[in-house]
């Protein structure tokens, strides 16, 4: 079933720290034009519990987050689930079950849709207000006589039109800082170094399952000026040895590094990890460490006995649920 969670959010409220909340616990948060956060809830519920629990357990984890005074609302288009979020009170869930959209809608006035409001005051002239009156015209009378920007509009409100929720991430500072009593005098030295360093970003953006996107580096030299290094990772990557390899590459171009006595490397930029096979069938298979460390992550978020793996005990079996049986791969 269709469910999206939309959550109306005042504008002094700590955006960045309600959307870090929000990421932590739903698998794609975006953005609406009208500033709300919207969640798409499809394929959670056996997860994560009803759309009105999981709006409950949203509103609890952004207050805690410092967003006070939010309201949710749930509906079966993102659109529903907003203007339900913008009409309930502070801490309140409004949940719009499936069916009920046009009456929800119908007795709501026409600037609620994204109409231009000289389209809004020629709709008044002919007598219609309300949301309900503008849906009891055709699309086709709508289209021909307002515009394509008001059949856009009509669809939003019949559902014919279902917004796209792009998950994005949170915004977040992921920073490791190395010093040395002894400065560091050759590259080959200060990459050995940095390894510690990427090895501890790496592991940070696995937990969080994202890719570095962009890279900083900072270097503090005896005598002379900080030297900054920024580089992009295409693709983007959680892997410390592709930090390493983007951060050697860059140290190369550098004609003259001096003494490094302290290095500041920072991710600047992000995105979500893209889903692929970690290394079981794939050509990347002898990466047995990220395969466990993927099955911990995922442990560690669905709960014991979730990341299973099949063992065959009886090849000539019948029935296949005889032929193997499952056991969990981490404890």
């Amino acid at each position: 079933m269709k469910a999206y969670l939309a959550i109306a959010v005042p504008e002094r409220a700590p955006r960045a720290r309600i959307l870090a909340a929000l990421c932590a616990m739903l698998p794609r948060v975006g953005v609406a034009d009208d500033g709300a956060f919207v969640c798409d809830l499809r394929g959670t519920e056996r997860l994560l519990g009803t759309p009105l629990r999981v709006a409950r357990n949203a509103i609890s984890a952004c207050a805690a987050a410092g967003g006070q005074g939010l309201a949710a609302g749930v509906g079966t288009t993102p659109f529903v689930a907003r203007v339900a979020a913008s009409r309930m009170s502070a801490g309140k869930v409004s949940e719009i079950p499936a069916g009920g959209e046009r009456a929800f809608l119908g007795v709501l006035p026409l600037d609620v849709l994204p109409l231009d409001p000289k389209v809004i005051e020629e709709l008044a002239l002919l007598g219609v207000r309300r949301i309900g009156e503008f849906l009891a015209l055709t699309s086709g009378a709508v289209t021909d006589r307002f515009g394509h920007a008001a059949a856009i509009a009509y669809a939003l409100a019949t559902g014919e039109l279902v917004e796209d929720v792009r998950g994005i991430a949170p915004h977040r500072r992921i920073r490791a800082k190395r010093m040395w009593d002894d400065p560091v005098d050759s590259r080959e030295r200060l990459i050995f170094a940095l390894r510690a360093a990427a090895d501890e970003l790496a592991e940070a953006l696995r937990h969080d399952g994202l890719a570095a996107l962009r890279i900083r580096l900072v270097l503090e030299r005896e005598e002379l000026l900080p030297l900054r290094l920024e580089r992009s990772l295409l693709p983007p990557s959680s892997e410390s040895a592709a930090i390493v390899r983007s951060l050697r590459w860059g140290l190369e171009e550098i004609p003259m590094l001096g003494l490094v006595a302290s290095a500041a490397l920072e991710i600047t930029a992000v995105e979500p990890a893209r889903g692929r096979q970690i290394g079981l069938f794939a050509p990347d298979g002898a990466h047995a460490e990220e395969a466990i460390s993927v099955a911990q992550f995922l442990r560690t978020r669905l709960g014991a006995a979730t990341v299973l793996q099949s063992r065959v005990i009886d090849a000539d079996a019948r029935l296949p649920e005889r032929a193997a049986e499952w056991e969990e791969v981490v404890r």
